[in-house]
């Protein structure tokens, strides 16, 4: 079940989901003395095209053309592609083969005249026609090595739908740099594998499509709609998109799979694969039927194990329906199969494979990859500079599985979080990717950032808002954004709705537009007045001088168990709690909610002098006979100061006359009164002239709410700041809760006695 969100030692209940499941987690570096699993064996945490990067040279792709003789992305919608594709003459050591096909495009012009159209498609393929409408031949021109622009039939008035239809021919090319896009490649039997991996850029190497060019943010808001057959050897399944429509069975030993998708698609989540395997379909279970979900398996890896690895993500399904609402394309299916690179989350159908290092039945993976179908497919980050938005989502997801499933729970959510936390240290770039950055694949699939700080990001958010809110969070962001594209900045909105409207600027601008970490040197004390103890924090924030100053709340647990929150927003702080008992313990963030790059313990530093009670108190109410000959201001630690330093005014009588008893190393301040103080309300005023006696520090004064005396202690952290504090007479004081049940019988006995009197003049 949830267990709720400790803030300030409260918790936020929410409703039941799973029962826990225990799973070991590395926790810390110690626990590999105990037998935790080393690094090298925990699972990675990214997706396979950057498990693949990873294992290669950092090579830049070719700088992006510049793209002023085309029409802007924005001024055509594709509503619907219908491709048909033939793969034949399969060359494993090559990693090639023969392609033919066509693909026929629904357009709809979103421009007051348009006349020219753009795609993109590898020039090593030939163009052998192209047709508007069907029938109306139109020219094709090479612009670049992948771009063909294509000078319409006419002009085109704004909404406007004509369709485009590209045929053409060649062998494909396997693009090494990258991730191979199309490839060819066997199994352990030397079977071939023929199989697409597009993403981000390379839908191009194997059909001709509208696409942002290689380098540039591109614009995943044009999703569609999606016919695709694939023609193929008759000894091949081939998974795709979306639903089978059926297989035909054709001359020269081929047959023909038709798919199809009614759920709009980005292009690089398009892909088939087409080889040898060994099938299987079970049924997800949901409110409204069931759904299909296909497995398609090398044969020689068909073993039991395998087949139970891929099976647990029927209960994944489950268990993300439940935090993130039902599977997005329930009308449709899910489907896993074997492909020769680790990962990646084709819509509906997730390739898997058995690259080097990577087990295509791992756990971590199959999550991962499921939790794409959310968020990335079903919502899709605009450009590829808010890919957080799809990995960081995906890599949250797939540890929220690991809590979530039978036997998980807070601890695994600790440990998983502080491992995540140790691969954002590899890398001090900002989660947001720069323009710049755009033609190096692997800044954009960067393990640290994309991925694992974005997961950060949303566990941060998760402790701010408290469970039930930040899964309400999650499923309006889908709402808003299902089948469409979106930003950080709509992201962003949609959290502050949650927030009372409230801007969320600091958060997003230093965590995903900033650069590294926060550390801290931190030290604590501790010290008893009137009976209440109070815990006395120093937090100085140490990180490299080229990150910002952060804002951070920070959990603190006292005596292993109450959690209290400060919330650090300056280079140096100090922090007076109210606690229950005296502390003899004190541990930062135990509950791994904040992401920080080092954390050491020193020891404490003093700070400003606070105030933590006043007599009267705050919001205090005066009511005759009582009266006031002494006010007394309790302060955390001795202060020195004037009598000019304080001030005590009255509403109606003006200022009032007192004397100090002692003006250096004073602890409580009495104010002996002049004469008693009449019925009035009075504002009590302490200017940071006030200085700490050990310290020489100003006062930290600042009071939220100079009625309330829950506003106590004062200050926010830095020396400086007047302290305001209203007691006495506001009128008609409204009851306590408490007082509730006694006003109500003090009505009642004058209703009754009002009753009574009338009742004996009636008599009368």
């Amino acid at each position: 079940m949830f267990t709720g969100v400790r803030i300030s030692g409260r918790h936020t209940p929410v409703a039941a989901i799973v029962a826990w499941l225990a799973v070991g987690g590395y926790a810390a570096v110690a626990q590999l003395q105990d037998g935790a699993r080393p690094y090298r064996e925990r699972p990675w945490p990214k997706c396979g095209r950057a498990w693949s990067a990873a294992n290669r040279l950092r090579a830049e792709l070719s700088t992006p053309p510049d793209p002023s003789y085309l029409q802007a992305l924005a001024d055509t919608d594709v509503l619907h592609y219908a491709l048909q594709i033939e793969v034949s003459d399969l060359d494993p050591l090559g990693s090639t083969c023969w392609l033919a096909g066509s693909n026929t495009m629904t357009i709809q012009s979103k421009s007051a005249a348009l006349s020219e159209f753009s795609f993109r498609l590898g020039d090593y393929y030939e163009v052998n026609g192209a047709f508007v409408n069907g029938s109306t031949p139109v020219a094709v021109n090479n612009a670049t090595e992948t771009t063909w622009g294509v000078t319409l039939d006419r002009t085109y008035a704004l909404d406007e739908t004509f369709t485009l239809t590209i045929e053409y021919s060649g062998y494909t090319v396997h693009l090494p740099e990258v991730w191979g896009s199309i490839t060819v490649r066997t199994q352990d039997d030397g079977t071939p594998v023929v199989a697409t991996l597009s993403q981000p850029y390379f839908a191009y190497s194997w059909w001709p499509v509208k696409e942002g060019d290689v380098g540039t943010p591109g614009d995943h808001s044009d999703k569609a709609t999606l016919e695709f057959s694939i023609i193929a050897p008759d000894t091949f399944a081939v998974p795709s998109n979306g639903v089978l429509q059926g297989v035909d069975v054709l001359p020269g030993n081929r047959k023909r799979h038709r798919w199809a998708s009614a759920y709009p698609i980005i292009p690089s989540l398009v892909a088939f694969a087409a080889t040898e395997y060994n099938t299987w379909t079970l049924d997800y279970v949901h409110p409204g039927g069931t759904m299909p979900v296909e497995f398609y398996i090398y044969p020689e890896l068909d073993i039991p194990e395998n087949r139970a690895g891929w099976e647990l993500c029927l209960d994944m399904i489950e268990i993300y329906a439940a935090l993130f609402g039902e599977y997005p394309f329930i009308e449709e299916k899910y489907g896993i199969y074997n492909f020769p690179w680790a990962g990646l989350e084709h819509q509906t159908m997730t390739g898997q494979g058995p690259e080097e290092h990577n087990d295509p039945f791992n756990e971590y993976l199959t999550s991962h990859e499921l939790a794409h179908q959310w968020w990335g497919d079903a919502v899709t980050c605009k450009t590829w500079n808010h890919i957080w938005l799809n990995e960081g989502f995906a890599t949250y997801a797939d540890v929220m599985w690991e809590e979530f499933k039978p036997g998980g729970g807070p601890e695994v959510l600790k440990d998983l979080m502080a491992y995540r936390r140790d691969f954002v240290r590899w890398d001090d770039g900002s989660v947001y990717v720069p323009d710049e950055e755009l033609s190096v694949v692997e800044e954009i699939f960067n393990s640290a950032t994309s991925y694992c700080k974005g997961a950060w990001v949303l566990h941060m958010l998760r402790h701010m808002f408290g469970d039930e809110t930040f899964f309400d969070i999650l499923r309006a962001y889908r709402t808003a954004y299902e089948f469409k594209a979106a930003t950080t900045e709509d992201f962003q909105a949609v959290c502050e709705d949650f927030n009372n409207g409230e801007s969320l600027e600091w958060f997003f601008e230093q965590w995903i537009y900033g650069l590294g970490t926060p550390s801290f040197d931190w030290g604590w004390d501790s010290v008893g007045i009137n009976g209440q103890y109070y815990l006395l924090l120093s937090i100085d924030q140490v990180q490299s001088d080229s990150f910002p100053q952060f804002i951070a709340p920070i959990d603190f647990s006292i005596n292993d168990s109450t959690i209290h929150t400060v919330f650090n927003d300056s280079d140096f702080q100090n922090f007076v709690v109210p606690v229950s008992s005296a502390p003899s313990s004190v541990e930062f963030d135990p509950d791994v909610w904040l992401l920080w790059g080092a954390v050491t313990e020193t020891g404490y530093v003093p700070g400003p002098p606070t105030i933590v009670e006043t007599s009267p108190a705050p919001g205090e109410v005066i009511v005759p006979p009582e009266f006031i000959e002494v006010v007394t201001i309790t302060f955390h630690s001795d202060v020195d100061l004037n009598e000019r330093d304080i001030s005590l005014v009255g509403a109606k009588t003006g200022a009032v006359s007192f004397s100090l008893t002692s003006l250096t190393g004073v602890n409580p301040v009495v104010l002996e009164l002049s004469e008693p103080l009449p019925f009035d309300v009075y504002t009590l005023t302490i200017t940071d002239d006030v200085t700490g006696s050990a310290t020489g520090l100003a006062l930290d004064g600042e009071i939220d709410d100079p009625r309330n005396p829950r506003s106590l202690p004062s200050g926010d952290g830095v020396p400086g700041g007047h302290a305001v504090i209203e007691f006495g007479d506001v009128g008609v004081p409204i009851p306590a809760v408490s007082d509730w049940a006694l006003a109500v019988m003090t009505l009642l006995i004058l209703a009754v006695g009002s009753l009574l009197v009338v009742r004996q003049l009636h008599l009368r």
